[in-house]
């Protein structure tokens, strides 16, 4: 196994733990996940954040990442927490749509499906991103 197959190994466990350990209820996280999800799936021309991932191709695989990296450090910047882990979720899940050991696939599919929960509620309340507030 690529040296990177176990670092996405170790980062996806780590996150299906943190989600399942109660992280994944937090209705913030929950609703920046989601408008995070839908905006981008809507920009595309996509169904959904799952639809969005299985279209991808390189360019725009490549291009997402930068998006999430950029993005990640301007939240960071502006001590957002919930928005740099929000990215970290969905640069996870777009990682993982190209990830096939049999025993990560349910951790997988966990994610497209808490993801696509978070995306449906935040397009039934409306949500939209926030900046975060300055501490």
């Amino acid at each position: 196994m690529h040296e990177r197959d176990l670092i996405f190994r170790e980062k996806l466990i780590a996150l299906m733990a943190a989600l399942n350990g109660g992280e994944g209820r937090d209705r913030t996280l929950r609703r920046t996940i989601g408008t995070f999800a839908d905006r981008l799936a809507k920009e595309a021309g996509t169904r959904n954040w799952a639809d969005l991932k299985e279209r991808a191709d390189g360019p725009t695989y490549d291009s997402l990442l930068q998006l999430f990296s950029r993005q990640s450090e301007q939240l960071a910047k502006q001590d957002d927490t919930i928005g740099v882990r929000a990215l970290e979720v969905l640069a996870i899940s777009l990682i993982a749509r190209r990830q096939y050991q049999a025993d990560l696939l349910q951790g997988v599919d966990f994610l497209d499906r808490y993801i696509e929960e978070c995306a449906s509620n935040a397009r039934r309340a409306g949500a939209q991103i926030l900046p975060a507030a300055k501490h």
